[in-house]
């Protein structure tokens, strides 16, 4: 059986959500500061531990009307990153 998430348990994971974007979005962005320090396969596994949490949070199927289209492409854009590229 699984367990119900009242509406702010599942507004905080949101939220965490949208950062976890944020972390991919940034460190993929050549432009921004965030991560220059790291290698590019540090980034990498940056962004595929950020990408693996936000596929576990879209997995849950309580979310009602929450608007995953940034979420979703910061983890295509996760799992695309090539480090050699």
């Amino acid at each position: 059986m699984s367990e119900v998430r009242t509406d702010e348990e599942k507004a905080q994971m949101y939220q965490a959500m949208l950062d976890g974007a944020n972390v991919i979005t940034s460190v993929l962005d050549a432009d921004n500061e965030y991560g220059n320090d790291l290698t590019n396969e540090e980034k990498q596994e940056r962004v595929l531990r950020s990408a693996g949490y936000l596929s576990s949070g879209t997995a849950l199927e309580d979310w009602g009307s929450e608007d995953m289209t940034a979420i979703n492409a910061a983890i295509s854009a996760a799992n695309a990153y090539e480090p050699d590229a």
